[in-house]
């Protein structure tokens, strides 16, 4: 069977339309792609960790992400509204059941989903698992300090001294500004500290042109939209939650490096889900195409050990 590309645009309701793209071998094993972020979207280097010769491949943008319109949109936009929009794109597509993956917060939506809907799911392969609630967002922003001091001091440089007890405040005041300058500034300065802690040997982040510090913005005060609620999910719920997903064949893989999701997310949700398997990656961090990464998630996806 030859491989097959569609693009269309789903609404799902209260204004938002989604931008699916289908690819990959229209007999093949259905497989759901879900993006990181939240407001990150999908990309073609990320849909090339999957195999378009065996599986069909459904990867969208979730609400005001990516190609999503409208773009960078907060108003009903949650974890809930998410949850609905795979199953409308499930039905939509006439799939019976789907694997489901994602890395990072797209982990944390995947076993969301799963718990909403375990009828429709054959699996789950995780990447870097997110954790929802607030303690893990006082970790990135607050609690790195320790372990990141000069990504940390970076960011809090560019608030006032009052605010630096709360830089996802601070950040997000700023993103709201008319002010474009100051929401390009915001945004370049919270791109330059998540890059610095996923990937601490990689070069700074360069200068962005004000077209792409925009898409930035927007991007980022999705993120905040999601992270000031602790993505509309209890941790202590969400993991009590995942006790459900025993019969499913659910694969975590975590870098043993990991500062944005540290690796005792992984150990917690693998204690949580009965018989999960958890795939260590040495030398990793919070990087989905490090070669051993890469090589784990392949072979995740195929089946293998």
């Amino acid at each position: 069977m030859t491989a097959h590309d569609d693009s269309f645009f789903l609404p799902v309701g209260h204004g938002h339309q989604l931008a699916v793209q289908v690819t990959g071998n229209p007999a093949g094993e259905p497989v759901l792609v879900l993006h990181g972020g939240p407001g990150s979207g999908c990309s073609a280097r990320l849909l090339s960790l999957y195999d378009p010769a065996r599986q069909r491949i459904v990867a969208f943008d979730q609400r005001g992400a990516g190609q999503s319109q409208p773009a960078g949109e907060t108003r009903a936009n949650t974890t809930a509204h998410l949850i609905a929009d795979i199953e409308l794109l499930r039905r939509h597509l006439g799939i019976a059941r789907w694997r489901v993956t994602g890395g990072s917060w797209g982990a944390t939506l995947a076993l969301a989903y799963a718990m909403a809907h375990p009828q429709a799911v054959t699996g789950l392969v995780l990447r870097s698992s997110f954790l929802p609630g607030m303690g893990n967002v006082r970790w990135f922003f607050q609690a790195l300090a320790e372990h990141c001091p000069a990504a940390w001091q970076a960011l809090a440089a560019g608030v006032e001294e009052g605010e630096r007890s709360d830089l996802l405040a601070a950040l997000m005041r700023r993103l709201a500004s008319p002010d474009p300058a100051i929401n390009r500034a915001a945004a370049m300065a919270w791109a330059r500290y998540e890059s610095a802690v996923a990937e601490p040997t990689a070069p700074r982040l360069p200068d962005l042109p004000a077209d792409e510090l925009d898409r930035l913005a927007r991007k980022y005060r999705l993120q905040g939209h999601y992270l000031a609620a602790g993505c509309f999910l209890d941790e202590a719920q969400f993991l009590a939650g995942c006790s459900t997903l025993g019969g499913l064949p659910v694969t975590l893989i975590h870098g043993r490096d990991d500062r944005v999701c540290p690796p005792a997310n992984a150990e917690r949700l693998h204690a949580a889900i009965p018989g999960s398997r958890l795939v260590w990656i040495a030398g990793c961090g919070h990087q989905a195409f490090n070669p051993a990464m890469v090589t784990a998630w392949k072979a995740a996806l195929a089946g293998a050990d």
